[in-house]
């Protein structure tokens, strides 16, 4: 697909800082449901999620900082890869193949170690943690099924 077929993208600073944002406190509620299991689990998982995301999508799945009017370094289409509707975005087709396999550690993963620990010992904050990573999720999942499907 030629560049003239694509539009040019204008990222909002509060798109850009939400979005990164939300992405981060992903990473954590993931990190904090290993760690429930095994402590330094928790930190190896948040820096393999930051890596994958921040740098292999983010930095290195840009297609063109000429298809970005405000670029980002890649941040600003990671918040439209996650949470926006809009099918097509300036990342290229590695960091779309790799979408996948980090929307499954970002959300299937923790929430089953988190039912597991839930199953071993039933604890409040167990609860809650389990509502935030389906409610990121399910938010996330929403809105991107036709990326996931196609």
């Amino acid at each position: 697909m030629s560049t003239q077929n694509r539009k040019i993208i204008d990222y909002s600073k509060f798109e850009l800082v939400f979005g990164t944002l939300a992405i981060i406190l992903w990473i954590m509620l993931g990190a904090v449901s290993f760690a429930i299991v095994y402590p330094l689990a928790g930190l190896a998982y948040a820096s393999l999620l930051a890596f994958l995301i921040f740098y292999e999508m983010g930095k290195h799945g840009c297609v063109t900082c000429y298809l970005c009017r405000t670029c980002t370094i890649g941040m600003g289409k990671l918040p439209g890869f996650f949470f926006k509707k809009e099918g097509k975005t300036n990342v290229n087709r590695k960091a779309q193949r790799i979408f996948p396999f980090v929307l499954v550690l970002l959300s299937v993963v923790p929430a089953v170690l988190v039912v597991l620990s839930i199953i071993q010992e039933l604890a409040v904050y167990k609860i809650a943690l389990l509502a935030a990573i389906l409610a990121f999720s399910l938010c996330s999942g929403i809105v991107r099924r036709k990326t996931l499907v196609t």
